[in-house]
């Protein structure tokens, strides 16, 4: 009788073992599934560091077969290749007291694939018989990706020199520009003011010729100051020297003022002129002699490049706590393909009507760059050759900047 109760227990004790060890193989073949599974070469380790498994992607990266891999010492792995001293660091020294380890860099000449930088991953985790515990080595080649981040930081750096030598260039150019400027706007103005005075007849009287050829002068002579007034101005707004004598501006006023500046231009042309000013179109701070150069600049070019008998036209109105002006004229437009490059300076665009039209191509940049020193904003619309330009800009009715002599 005891013995078959003996034996009883004995076949429920080998079922129970059976059933365990089905359980571990089931454990095991699940986790081989899971290594394998994982795109980055991953290796597991017994407590003395003995390859356990590894995963299919192990073998394709470094170039080992099965038989020299599991039962191996991790260190003896392809004739020690993996007997580096930051990977003996966090086996041995590091990973024993934290059971977890991210992101350790470590870079290494392997015998097979050459230098690379290799992350690495650790855990110890339990097994599922016993207290025994393994090591989860998972590895990541971040050669590549460190080559990348290295090349965008030489790049960056190589930019930012290249930067700051552009700034240093800009300034040395508009500093020559801002001095040579200056030099010649001062026998100019003599040149203009004795042409002028000759122009008169103040000392005695001219034939047709004469004065023919001292209004080709003034003509000439005022011209080149314009350009030389404008490359002084272009130059001080972007060596940052440009500043503003800010005043209460009546722009109802100012810009009836400017309309009447270039009504006689308009005139020869015969060109039919469209003033629409907003009876409450409010007053604003602003340096009066800059605001007057942007519309005197944009009024000027739409009749320039608006044939005769043509129409061009302003628009000023409140816009919440900004003023908004529009200069429209039915001209020769922009082409699209011109359109990015109307703020370059001296750029104008060529066409048989703009050849036979005076101009230095800096008016409208320039006149960009005041609006946005005033703190205002500034766009041009045109849908093309012959269908017209549209500049629309905004200057705040109370000034964000603060109020400083010109120096």
């Amino acid at each position: 009788m005891n013995n078959i109760k003996e034996n009883i227990e004995l076949l429920k004790e080998i079922e129970e073992r059976k059933k365990t060890e089905r359980i571990a193989e089931d454990a095991r073949n699940y986790a081989e599934s899971i290594i394998n599974t994982v795109r980055e070469p991953l290796i597991a380790l017994d407590q003395e560091l003995r390859v356990v498994s590894v995963s299919r992607s192990f073998y394709g990266v470094f170039k080992v077969k099965p038989e020299e891999t599991v039962g191996q010492l991790i260190y003896d792995l392809g004739n020690k290749q993996w007997d580096i001293p930051k990977l003996r660091e966090l086996l041995e020294t590091i990973l024993p007291q934290k059971t977890t380890f991210d992101n350790y860099e470590v870079e290494h000449d392997f015998a097979v694939i050459g230098r690379r930088i290799m992350l690495l991953n650790a855990r110890q985790i339990e097994r599922v018989l016993g207290k025994e515990r393994i090591i989860l080595l998972a590895i990541e080649d971040i050669t590549e990706r460190k080559e990348r981040e290295s090349g965008l930081k030489k790049a960056h750096e190589e930019l930012q020199d290249l930067a700051a030598e552009l700034k240093r260039a800009t300034r040395a150019k508009s500093e020559f520009l801002a001095n040579m400027s200056h030099e010649l706007r001062t026998p100019l103005n003599s040149i203009n003011g004795f042409s002028e005075v000759l122009y008169d007849e103040t000392f005695g009287p001219l034939n047709v010729k004469q004065k023919k050829y001292i209004d080709n002068i003034l003509t000439s002579g005022k011209h080149l100051l314009l350009l030389i007034n404008q490359i002084l101005d272009m130059a001080k707004v972007e060596a940052g020297k440009m500043k503003l004598v800010l005043s209460i501006l009546h722009m109802k006023d100012l810009l009836n003022e400017i309309s009447l500046l270039v009504a006689d231009m308009a005139g020869r042309k015969k060109l039919k002129v469209l003033l629409e000013i907003a009876e409450d179109l409010p007053d604003i701070e602003g340096d009066e002699l800059k605001v007057k150069e942007i519309l005197y600049n944009l009024l000027s070019n739409a009749v320039k490049f608006t044939p005769e008998f043509g129409t061009i036209g302003l628009r000023a109105e409140a816009a919440g706590s900004e003023i908004e002006i529009v200069v429209w004229d039915a001209g020769i437009g922009i082409a699209s393909e011109n359109m990015g490059k109307i703020f370059e300076g001296f750029f104008r665009v060529d066409t048989p009507y703009s050849r036979v039209t005076e101009g230095t191509g800096l008016g409208l940049p320039l006149s960009k760059k005041l609006v946005e020193l005033h703190g205002g904003k500034f766009f041009v619309a045109s849908e093309g050759l012959n269908k017209g330009t549209e500049i629309r800009f905004t200057l705040p009715i109370v000034s964000r900047k603060v109020v400083q002599n010109e120096k």
